[in-house]
């Protein structure tokens, strides 16, 4: 799957129309803060949709791999980043309450419509999407969406899962 990814050369055009489909959620339009992610090369192309979360009055929220490397740190996006452990753009600043979160975005290698996600192995959002009560949506390219994948007891299935 992620030779897959690395071939996909209109991800930027194809990531506009995931955040335009993320915007007519219903969980969207409710939400006051939405945690996303900092996009790696393969992936869906973020820059639109932090854009999008401040025309739209939204606050921005990133995760940020602690110093332990197990888990992940909501963080309200600033100006003041770093690059992480995995050499992803993470933001600087005080941790907030997963409980304040209200909508998250969740990267993968591959989806199911079903929900089922695989992440890339460390499981960091297996682990920090138990602490929010918050909606998930997993956004990909169509290249990307399964038919099946087999999980683990501690994988967390998505609500909603958007493609493009």
């Amino acid at each position: 799957m992620r030779q897959v990814c690395d071939l996909i050369d209109d991800r930027e055009l194809r990531s506009i129309d995931l955040w335009t489909q993320l915007a007519v959620l219903p969980e969207y339009a409710a939400a006051s803060t939405v945690m996303a992610f900092a996009s790696m090369p393969t992936e869906p192309d973020t820059d639109g949709l932090f854009a999008r979360l401040v025309l739209d009055g939204k606050t921005l929220v990133l995760p940020r791999i602690e110093a332990d490397g197990d888990c992940i740190v909501p963080v309200v996006a600033g100006d003041s980043f770093r690059d992480g452990r995995w050499g992803i753009r993470e933001p600087l600043g005080e941790p907030c309450d997963p409980a304040s979160i209200d909508l998250v975005v969740v990267p993968g290698v591959a989806f199911t419509l079903a929900g089922a996600r695989l992440g890339h192995g460390k499981a960091y959002y297996d682990r920090f999407l138990p602490t929010t009560s918050a909606t998930t949506v997993g956004v990909c390219f169509s290249e990307q969406l399964l038919d099946e994948l087999s999980t683990e007891p501690h994988d967390v299935l998505m609500q909603h899962v958007l493609h493009a």
